[in-house]
């Protein structure tokens, strides 16, 4: 039974972090289009959402791993 609530505290704590974290995601791929803009480079707008995307699976494997 313990598993099963350590497994729902887990849920729980991805369920409050998760907007947060996309939202954070949200305006850090936005800011990253302004610089972009602002230096005139060409940096596709795919790669910088693909290293975003992958900081994020890193944030969660950290997170699942170590819960509290």
């Amino acid at each position: 039974m313990a598993k099963k609530k350590k497994a729902d505290d887990m849920g729980d704590l991805e369920a409050l972090v998760a907007p947060v974290v996309a939202a954070t995601l949200a305006g850090v791929i936005y800011e990253a289009r302004l610089q972009n803009r602002q230096a005139k480079l060409n940096i596709p707008e795919q790669e910088v959402i693909s290293d975003v995307v992958n900081l994020w699976y890193t944030v969660r494997g950290a997170l699942s791993k170590n819960p509290g």
